[in-house]
């Protein structure tokens, strides 16, 4: 019980640390690109990639630089597009 509670305030500030990322260590020989992710409004382009039992997005550069296969040229290429939202017509002009 001491422990729990010397260890509790400890992970919670690790969790909850701003800029805290999960450490993740994708190499080219175990991850393979599945496709790439070509979205709009100014947000980057992505590629997945897995090991056959996780998937990690990384960006172009990450990937190009990583040394992943196939290159990413020969990627299939999925569009993701995001509709605006139109805001609900009152009741009474339908």
């Amino acid at each position: 019980m001491i422990r729990l509670i010397a260890v509790l305030p400890i992970l919670i500030s690790v969790l909850a640390a701003p800029g805290a990322t999960a450490q993740v260590s994708a190499t080219p020989e175990t991850f393979t690109g599945i496709h790439r992710s070509e979205r709009g409004n100014s947000r980057p382009e992505t590629v997945t990639i897995t090991d056959g039992k996780s998937f990690i997005q990384l960006t172009v550069e990450e990937y190009r630089i990583g040394g992943y296969r196939p290159a990413y040229e020969k990627l299939p290429t999925r569009i993701i597009r995001r509709l605006p939202v139109r805001a609900p017509a009152p009741a009474d002009l339908d």
